[in-house]
């Protein structure tokens, strides 16, 4: 019977929604739900318990989501007071290429992707690519 495939292809959503949880978005998700709700056993509708642990994962989803962007952005800003607190300091760094210690006064701090980077003569430094910092 048509119905009998439906759910069980419902389950097998289930069980790859399950399988695959760390590697879904809020939109995937979403789409996941509207599918389960709209190809459902119309003889045995979906539990309302079954749909508010559902929605309850979903909000957990979009939180946690929402908390790892407030780290980001809270390291970001981190990176930049340490970047900033350089500006006028002779740094020493290793060259990424050769490995080999340079150093130089910081005149200013550029960001690329958010990111800030160490303005030293002509180059640009990563800041945690700096072994001392001194007067």
């Amino acid at each position: 019977m048509a119905v009998g495939a439906v759910a069980g292809a419902n389950n097998g959503a289930e069980a790859s929604y399950k399988g695959s949880i760390g590697a879904l978005d809020k939109d995937v998700f979403l789409k996941l739900l509207i599918t389960e709700l709209r190809n459902q056993d119309p003889l045995r509708p979906m539990e309302d318990k079954d749909f508010i642990a559902q929605l309850a994962q979903f909000s957990s989803l979009e939180q946690a989501q929402k908390m790892v962007a407030g780290f980001t952005e809270m390291t970001k800003h981190q990176a930049a007071a340490k970047a900033f607190g350089m500006i006028g300091k002779q740094v020493e760094f290793a060259d990424p290429q050769s490995g080999e210690k340079c150093g130089g006064r910081v005149k200013g701090v550029v960001f690329e992707d958010g990111w800030p980077k160490l303005e030293v003569g002509s180059r640009l430094i990563d800041p945690s690519e700096v072994l001392r910092v001194t007067d």
